[in-house]
């Protein structure tokens, strides 16, 4: 039983179709890959199926907006009757049954001839219109049309779209936060594709603004699409919904409103890491609208990463510009040292707050340094926070920065410090010297990570590890009242201490080595150290610490007509221990740093020695250093103490260094 499919109102290609009973279902929808193209856009990509079975010709509807035949809905599927007319959108096409005779010769829908291409009858009009994808093909006798093409145009943005994209790549240069430039790419994608909701989903767990949906008259709490969401993430890709989910698409899904909806991923260096949601109600998207999405959703990841670097490099600058100079990294090869060094390993890649606790000029922000660069916040900025800096009246413009006209001399809106450190490190310096009502402020941040700023109608919530750094006893200002102690339990989940630098002197060669190699380079002369120098400075009990240290160094350097520095170069006050030094020739021959003579039993107790100081008196293991029994060196260790070098001696004492004539380092 033939039949034949004629347009009668709408657009679709072709306009006019030959059914077979032997040939292949019919399809029809928006997809180029159907039998019969329906340009329209309340027609989803796989709309309808017009196939024949039991002797009759049934239309089986997929599409979410629905199929028609004459004016009742298609529930499933329905029988055709001859003269009805199929309904999908604007589209209406009439379903005619015709005699085996009026179709005789003719090849089936779907069913290649044998002489020429697929082809079907087409009406004169078809062939004067240029616009129309369908290539005609002359026929002796007759006009004759083949399978169609895809239109070009449909896969190009028009003018409007390429002006609403580069209206929103320069909008986006401008933007200084990453919730200012997703408002921007959100209401590019609502204003050029007329969709209801757009929406940005973050997969980190830690991100301050996990969802962000637009327009703003639309309720935070509008569901964004799991499945969407999903399948975006796994499949790294554009997930359009109509028809790839319809199929399996439940009617209590978020989407039920929805007449289509697109989700794209955005992509950093390590895969997807967000999706943007566009939803659209009344009609479905159309290709051109989705390269748009795309388009942007492009720019805006690319853009979040480029404002992630820029933050970053900003709070580096900063932080080399507002402070001392320092050395990069923590240097010494003491005991202390390494176990600060396996400490900050440890808590690095932890999110918990640390708390910092030395002397001044110890070394505490290049221990904050070292947890922000180890950490999982590396690529982020790391904001630094002098606490005893900042007046408790403009504590809160400082730290939650602050709105347009929110005070005189308010002339823009300013990030504050914590915001500068979304998703890196903020270091509160000398945290300690924060006033009680400071204090309060600060402990309702931490706990929250909310804040609303000076002159603001809305909380901003950001994603900042905090690392505070004291030189105060903490313990001892909760008891005299001076330090909140609920701020204290807050701040102290991790807690490091870096030692003084008479605690390990032993690093004293190391670090003079590398201040004096800083000074050589900026002043461009060799400096260098003589062996009584270094004792010297390894004698001081150094009570300003590693900034002491430097500054005496590099005072002596540019002071000095000589590049050899010597002793005298130095003027070492205020040590409560320099009185009690030992002048370097009260130092006995086996603790000094080098073998004092070639003589074989002198370097046997300078070798003993030196085994018991590195393995801080282990007999044991001093004994396989020197390659010796445990019974041989007891019996050398007695011999020792018979001239004056005990044990206690051995592991208490630090090695200075000490020559009979001055050496260069």
């Amino acid at each position: 039983m033939r039949a034949r499919l004629t347009l009668e109102s709408g657009d679709c290609i072709p306009p006019s179709l030959d059914l077979s009973p032997n040939g292949q279902p019919v399809t029809l929808g928006r997809s180029r890959d159907n039998t019969i193209v329906l340009r329209d856009e309340l027609a989803s990509r796989l709309h309808a199926k017009i196939y024949f079975e039991d002797g009759r010709w049934h239309v089986r509807d997929f599409g979410l907006n629905g199929t028609r035949v004459d004016t009742a809905r298609v529930n499933g599927s329905a029988a055709l009757q001859d003269g009805q007319r199929v309904k999908i959108g604007e589209v209406a096409l009439k379903f005619v049954l015709e005699p085996k005779s009026s179709l005789a010769g003719l090849p089936a829908a779907g069913t290649p001839s044998p002489a020429a291409p697929q082809t079907m009858r087409m009406p004169p009009n078809m062939v004067e219109n240029p616009h129309k994808a369908t290539k005609v093909v002359e026929m002796p006798g007759e006009r004759m049309a083949r399978t169609p093409e895809p239109d070009p145009s449909d896969k190009q943005l028009r003018v409007d779209e390429l002006t609403a994209l580069c209206k929103f790549m320069s909008a986006a240069v401008e933007a200084r936060t990453p919730h200012d430039l997703v408002n921007s790419a959100l209401r590019a994608i609502l204003n050029q594709t007329t969709a209801r909701i757009a929406g940005y989903l973050s997969f980190d767990p830690d991100d301050p603004g996990p969802k962000i949906v637009m327009p703003e008259s639309a309720a935070i709490d509008v569901p964004l699409s799991r499945r969407l969401t999903a399948q975006a993430q796994k499949q790294g890709k554009t997930i359009w919904l109509f028809p790839a989910l319809s199929a399996s698409h439940p009617p209590t899904d978020s989407l039920s409103a929805f007449a289509d909806a697109v989700c794209v991923p955005l992509k950093g260096e390590n895969g997807p890491f967000a999706t943007l949601h566009v939803y659209r109600t009344g009609r479905a998207f159309a290709e051109r609208d989705v390269k748009f999405i795309e388009a942007v959703a492009g720019h805006l990841s690319h853009g979040l990463s480029i404002l992630r670097a820029r933050r970053t490099l900003e709070a580096e600058n900063s932080r080399l510009r507002t402070h001392t100079p320092a050395a990069d990294d923590i240097i010494g090869s003491s005991n202390a040292i390494m176990h600060l060094r396996q400490q900050i390993i440890k808590a690095a890649p932890q999110p918990f707050t640390v708390l910092v606790q030395g002397e001044s000029g110890s070394g505490k922000e290049l221990v904050a340094l070292g947890l922000h660069r180890n950490g999982k916040r590396a690529d982020g900025p790391m904001v630094v926070v002098n606490c005893a800096a900042i007046a408790p009246t403009l504590l809160d413009a400082e730290l939650f920065g602050y709105k347009k006209g929110a005070f005189s001399g308010a002339d823009r809106d300013h990030p504050g410090l914590f915001q500068q450190a979304d998703e890196g490190t903020l270091f509160l310096d000398e945290v300690g010297e924060l006033s009680l009502e400071s204090q309060s402020k600060l402990l309702r941040a931490i706990e929250g990570k909310a804040f609303r700023p000076v002159g603001g109608t809305s909380d901003i919530k950001v994603d900042v590890r905090i690392v505070a750094a004291t030189h105060r006893d903490l313990e001892k200002d909760v008891r005299a009242g001076r330090f909140r102690q609920d701020l204290l339990f807050r701040l102290r989940v991790i807690e490091l201490r870096v030692p003084a630098l008479r605690e390990h002197p032993e690093d004293i060669p190391e670090l003079a080595a590398y201040f004096l190699a800083k000074v050589s380079a900026q002043c461009r002369r060799n400096f260098r150290l003589t062996h009584a120098a270094l004792n010297k400075l390894q004698g001081h009990a150094w009570p300003g610490n590693v900034r002491q240290l430097r500054a005496a160094i590099e005072s002596a350097a540019v002071m000095s007509e000589s590049d050899a520095i010597d002793a005298d170069a130095f003027h070492l006050v205020g040590s409560a221990q320099e009185p009690s030094a030992a002048p370097a020739a009260a130092v006995p021959p086996a603790l000094m740093d080098t073998p004092p003579s070639l003589n074989i039993d002198e370097i046997e107790e300078w070798a003993i020695c030196k085994a018991m100081r590195q393995t801080g008196g282990n007999v044991s293991h001093a004994a396989k250093l020197l390659n010796m029994s445990r019974d041989t060196l007891h019996n050398k260790l007695k011999k020792l103490k018979e001239k004056g070098i005990d044990r206690a001696t051995l592991t208490s004492t630090p090695a200075p260094l000490v020559a009979s004539e001055p050496a260069p380092v």
